[in-house]
């Protein structure tokens, strides 16, 4: 094997605070060439080898494909990387006859995916960029979804949609990665009271947040009860029990069984507790990584308002 692979290359995702990405990749070059003989190659290697490491575990992992996953042929300018935002949709609960809203749709990635997925949908993205809304559009003809798929031109602050009217909002939120945390985020209370308003009760919220916005939507504009308090929603004759789960469980001795979890990305407080923002409910949280960055993907089903203020007494 070694004088076949004669070359190799390494892509090391580094998450441990010891040591920066460089220096591991440097280490496991210099292993493998002299446990192998083989040079690093970066240009034209045989074989990529992928190191994913953290404080508590490592991952090491071999492509199978020349192209990644998350490429995608119908999908004419990529915006949010499409395995991401096929793990969000496929979190929310989409069923035929549904309608699906994406209020900061930027290049319609997540429209896109979920569209291609679950095609019996109405799907509906807003944004206020001309410039996204442009590419969106241009993704959507790309994708030959323009029978699926409407784009209009709206503040996600200020949807033009009735109460109540939306099954699934889905979106990522992109304060923190594209625009500045101190003035931004400051709109992420009105931005959740929108997708409250527009959401009807029994609905799903999924929303990518990265870890600054995850903090402020987890800590100071959250209210918390007792995560054993179950609380029965009734949506269409339909009654469905919402319990708070850690989508990063332990085992007895206290390691955890999911590669999201990691020192570096804060575990999340009130783990006991149930989240809520207003009549939103945290139903599960999934640490995710965005390559130089980590997010979550936080995922919300809403309750009565009676039944929130009666647990929150």
């Amino acid at each position: 094997m070694a004088s076949l692979l004669s070359y190799c290359t390494i892509y090391p995702l580094c998450i441990c605070a010891t040591y920066k990405f460089q220096e591991v990749g440097r280490m496991i070059g210099v292993t493998l060439l002299k446990q192998f003989g083989w040079k690093a190659d970066l240009r034209n290697p045989d074989l990529e080898i992928f190191v994913h490491l953290n404080d508590e575990y490592s991952v090491v992992g071999i492509p199978v494909f020349r192209l990644p996953l998350s490429n995608r042929e119908y999908i004419k300018t990529a915006g949010l990387r499409s395995t991401i935002a096929w793990a969000m949709a496929s979190l929310a609960e989409i069923s035929a006859g549904a309608f699906v809203l994406d209020p900061m749709c930027g290049l319609g990635t997540i429209l896109l995916e979920a569209a291609k997925e679950w095609p019996n949908v109405h799907y509906l993205g807003t944004d206020v960029c001309d410039s996204q809304l442009q590419g969106a559009c241009e993704n959507v003809k790309a994708a030959d979804l323009m029978d699926k798929i409407e784009l209009l031109k709206a503040s996600v602050i200020a949807l033009p949609f009735p109460s109540e009217s939306i099954d699934v909002v889905i979106s990522d939120v992109p304060f923190g990665k594209k625009f500045t945390i101190t003035k931004d985020i400051k709109l992420v209370p009105d931005i959740l009271r929108e997708m409250e308003r527009v959401l009807h009760v029994g609905g799903t919220v999924v929303l990518l947040l990265s870890q600054d916005p995850h903090k402020y939507v987890d800590g100071p504009i959250a209210n918390y009860v007792e995560n054993d308090a179950s609380v029965n929603i009734t949506s269409d004759g339909t009654n469905k029990t919402v319990t708070a789960t850690d989508s990063n469980p332990r085992e007895e001795n206290g390691s955890p069984q999911s590669i999201s979890s990691n020192k570096n990305m804060e575990r999340e407080p009130h783990d006991n507790k149930m989240k809520c923002f207003g009549s939103l409910v945290l139903v599960n949280s999934h640490g995710v990584s965005l390559g130089k960055t980590n997010a979550f993907i936080c995922k919300y089903k809403k309750m009565p308002t009676s039944e929130v203020k009666s647990i929150l007494k």
